[in-house]
């Protein structure tokens, strides 16, 4: 081959390289533009705060064990309210109580003339005296029988005689009792009692107003709450399960152990908030409606200023020091004490945060995510 072709075909060679060699540079070029547009996404999370004013780092502190007094009411369960009612028809003779005065159980508080009490009253007597008689009659031939002087006729009658008159009294001393009535000290006029100490309400009825048996005639409270009514709001406290134990005080410094009596399984339409149920324990209850206050304990978590955490994007966290820069980090909220915190996941005890300003610092990163500032690469 001669030199000609020789070189012809190094120059054919040369060129095919060449075009199938890409441009020198070309691959760390688009790394590094890779690899900064990474470094600009992670800048964008991290906020110098050499020379930014109106914050104020802390480290975090030891995660504690933290309850909160909450507002109570002193209520009264349900076996606790009652109504006022007469078994049998009448008139309204006398409110021997008037509402509102404390009264111990089995007291009058009011009467009612009644004609129809009065009837049973006399229907009993007429019965009891009756089955005397039949009682009388049935013993009179059991003895002429035995002497041979009757017969044995006449002692069966007699005998199926005291039976019906034994039946008849003990219908009329069922319709007296069945009524709340003891037949031996019923009479024409009936007294409504307190069904346990305590207060009535109110009454529904006047002097002189006929009322009809069972009609409503007013209502009755217990004098003493036997329960405690708390609304939390979430999260609800993990430590409280049925039968746990709490303790409430009131503002006089009256103290009572209590007991969870169950688990909220909704929130309230109108507060939102989670409405508890505590059985209180002891003497010397509160009265019905009487403001109190309960331990309630919440977790074993860090506490944190409430300034310290922000909301960016519906997610809460804390701005937590790394090296020069600030970056914000999720956490789980727990609840609120006074103007403190709890966090219960996403920190460690001695790590350092900015405990105030921090709204300045999540503003900086909310114009940043939407590209309203232009920071150094």
């Amino acid at each position: 081959m001669n030199d000609s072709i020789r070189r012809s075909l190094l120059g054919f060679a040369l060129l095919a390289a060449l075009a199938c060699d890409p441009k020198p540079g070309a691959s760390a070029g688009h790394a590094e533009e890779k690899a900064g547009e990474g470094h600009g996404e992670a800048e964008s999370e991290r906020i110098p705060v050499k020379d930014l004013r109106g914050i104020r780092f802390m480290a975090v502190p030891e995660p504690k064990a933290e309850g909160a007094w909450y507002p109570a009411e002193a209520v009264s369960d349900e076996s606790a309210q009652a109504l006022l009612s007469s078994p049998v028809k009448g008139i309204v003779s006398k409110i021997l109580v008037p509402p509102g005065r404390r009264v111990p159980a089995g007291s009058g508080l009011l009467t009612l003339q009644s004609p129809e009490l009065a009837r049973l009253k006399a229907d009993w007597i007429g019965a009891k005296a009756k089955r005397d008689r039949a009682e009388g009659e049935r013993a009179r031939e059991q003895r002429l029988f035995g002497a041979g002087a009757g017969s044995r006729r006449e002692l069966e009658a007699a005998q199926s005689e005291a039976a019906s008159a034994q039946a008849e009294e003990e219908a009329t001393r069922l319709a007296l009792s069945a009524r709340g009535v003891a037949p031996e000290s019923a009479g024409a006029t009936y007294t409504v009692r307190a069904p346990q100490a305590g207060i009535a309400s109110g009454y529904k009825v006047l002097v002189g107003q006929g009322v009809e048996a069972g009609q409503e005639l007013g209502g009755f409270q217990a004098a003493h709450a036997a329960l405690a009514k708390v609304e939390l709001p979430l999260p609800a406290p993990e430590a409280w399960k049925p039968g746990s134990a709490a303790e409430l005080r009131a503002t006089n410094g009256q103290r009572w152990k209590a007991r969870v009596e169950g688990i909220p399984m909704s929130l309230t339409l109108d507060t939102r908030r989670l409405t508890y149920r505590l059985r209180l324990e002891g003497s010397q209850l509160p009265v019905a409606g009487t403001p109190l206050e309960v331990r309630v304990p919440l977790a074993t978590a860090i506490v944190l200023p409430q300034s310290a955490l922000q909301q960016v994007e519906g997610v809460w966290g804390v701005f937590v020091k790394e090296g020069g820069d600030a970056v914000f980090r999720p956490v789980r909220r727990g609840a609120e004490l006074g103007g403190d915190v709890l966090v219960l996941e996403g920190l460690k005890s001695g790590e350092v945060v900015v405990g105030e300003g921090a709204y300045l610092l999540k503003s900086l990163l909310i114009k940043r995510k939407s590209g309203g500032e232009e920071h150094e690469h």
